[in-house]
């Protein structure tokens, strides 16, 4: 079947290169993805845009935008113009500061809580520049199977913006992808079109349903490879995927979750605004080395070794699985001044 750019299909159950799709898969796993609870979406399946991962002549791709934020313009980002050779300069990128690439999920956009949470905490620390790829047309609800499918496309794209920041002199260690969701794969997928190698990835409870191998993070996709787990074997991936690896509350179900109606997807985003907490290194969470497995039983066992902080903050040589335990909420407004209503988990 020849896919052009611009072909929306009518989804059906049928077999894409990186992904896997049965009947049985698509009613266990992603049913309820598919929607997220949301019986509103303006979009029918009809509508969902598939893009050729291997058409290398794609990029730029109109569905795909680079926004750039700054001290100077936290709120109102600026779409990143490749074309243009000057345009970090004359934006107020500051070379002396880290870059963070942040790279949202399904259903996610720039603007769009809770990714949104990310990037102003990122930016209040005052210490970084700040990227958002914006993919949304490609992963909007209901076309989670599209989504998974355009994963490589966004990737590819995203490379570009990668070496269009390296173009400024700067080192490729000055850079960091992070990724919820969808996005954390993404954040892998990049390494693939890169003649230089990524240096950290921080993965936010990387997506389960539907992804393959050949699209799956993986540990060598970059000199760090953190994962954060907090809804393992549900919507997240389970077991040890990065170089690093922390179960989060036995990274299944969050405690602060466990009433709310959408538990698991709760559990899912709340990755986010732990993530968010760690920025602040006084107030990121330590875990010490546990067992390989996540989500852990009752009772994780716990190894012998010294305890490293989750997040923004952990140490670049640190390997292994960690466990850590929160009861109260990450990165809330309430407990934390720079944090966020949303992370309190108030509604259900």
């Amino acid at each position: 079947m020849l896919i052009t750019r611009d072909f929306r299909i009518h989804f059906q159950i049928y077999f894409i290169p990186g992904i896997h799709c049965s009947t049985k898969s698509i009613v266990g796993d992603i049913q309820t993805a598919l929607n997220l609870g949301d019986t509103s979406a303006n979009y029918t399946r009809e509508e969902c845009v598939w893009r050729p991962y291997n058409d290398f002549n794609l990029c730029p791709d109109p569905d795909i935008n680079f926004f750039f934020y700054s001290e100077s313009n936290p709120t109102h980002g600026e779409r990143v113009n490749m074309t243009q050779g000057d345009f970090l300069r004359i934006h107020h990128w500051d070379p002396m500061k880290q870059n963070v690439i942040l790279i949202h999920g399904y259903a996610g956009g720039n603007d769009i809580i809770p990714g949104v949470i990310l990037r102003d905490a990122y930016l209040q620390n005052g210490s970084y520049n700040v990227f958002v790829v914006d993919w949304g047309q490609l992963a909007r609800i209901p076309c989670y199977v599209a989504a998974v499918h355009n994963l490589r496309t966004v990737a590819q794209c995203t490379a570009h913006l990668f070496n269009f920041i390296r173009n400024t002199g700067i080192s490729s260690k000055a850079i960091t992808c992070v990724g919820h969701s969808l996005g954390a794969h993404i954040c892998g997928l990049i390494s693939n079109y890169l003649l230089f190698r990524i240096h950290r990835i921080i993965a936010l409870d990387p997506a389960r349903p539907l992804i393959r191998n050949s699209v799956r993070l993986k540990p060598g996709m970059a000199e760090s490879v953190q994962v954060i787990h907090t809804n393992a074997g549900n919507y997240g991936e389970s077991g040890k995927i990065g170089k690093i690896d922390f179960c989060l509350n036995g990274g299944k179900i969050q405690p602060l979750c466990e009433n709310k109606t959408r538990a698991d997807l709760c559990s899912h985003a709340l990755s986010i605004c732990y993530l968010a907490e760690s920025i602040d290194v006084s107030n990121a969470l330590k875990a010490t080395p546990c067992s390989r497995r996540c989500p852990t039983g009752p009772r994780p066992s716990h190894r012998i070794g010294l305890p490293v902080l989750l997040g923004e903050h952990t140490p670049e040589s640190a390997t292994g699985s960690y466990c850590a335990t929160m009861k109260q909420a990450p990165y809330c407004s309430k407990t934390n001044p720079k944090g966020h209503p949303w992370c309190c988990l108030e509604e259900s």
